[in-house]
């Protein structure tokens, strides 16, 4: 169940506030410890932190539901950093996107006071160039009949 070089299975002290449960992957958890926890711990974290010796003194179903938990544990992490993933690129495209729609409102302002402006020409226009009787000026749309 173990190896020299990276040792799995039951260990005293993984965390600070549980006694003994599975740890899959020692050496993780010791550079985390390096990496992750107030100097004045680390020592003894490290010290502390070692295989049981005599697993199979420990009830089986204790240790069958630590490796489940363990597991467990492992997706959620995996799950949470997809989800901390999607939620940044989320943010991403939110703000993207209402910076599309401010230039949007921004372009349909503009469109609004020049059909305005250049409606007389426009409608000139239209008149040489289309005839339309489906055209109502003073409604500014379409009408059918």
């Amino acid at each position: 169940m173990t190896t020299e070089k990276n040792p799995t299975g039951m260990f005293w002290h993984c965390h600070h506030d549980i006694l003994c449960e599975w740890c899959y992957d020692y050496q993780e958890r010791v550079d985390y410890i390096k990496r992750e926890k107030s100097k004045n711990e680390i020592e003894s974290r490290l010290r502390l932190f070692k295989p049981v010796k005599n697993v199979k003194a420990l009830p089986k179903e204790f240790v069958e539901a630590c490796k489940k938990w363990d597991e467990a544990d492992k997706k959620m992490a995996e799950a949470c950093k997809k989800w901390d993933e999607a939620c940044k690129k989320r943010a991403e495209a939110d703000k993207k996107r209402a910076e599309a729609c401010k230039k949007w409102d921004e372009a349909c302002k503009k469109r609004a006071e020049a059909c305005k402006k250049y409606l007389p020409e426009l409608e000139k226009l239209h008149k040489e160039e289309c005839g339309c009787q489906e055209w109502n000026s003073e409604k500014q749309e379409l009408e059918f009949k």
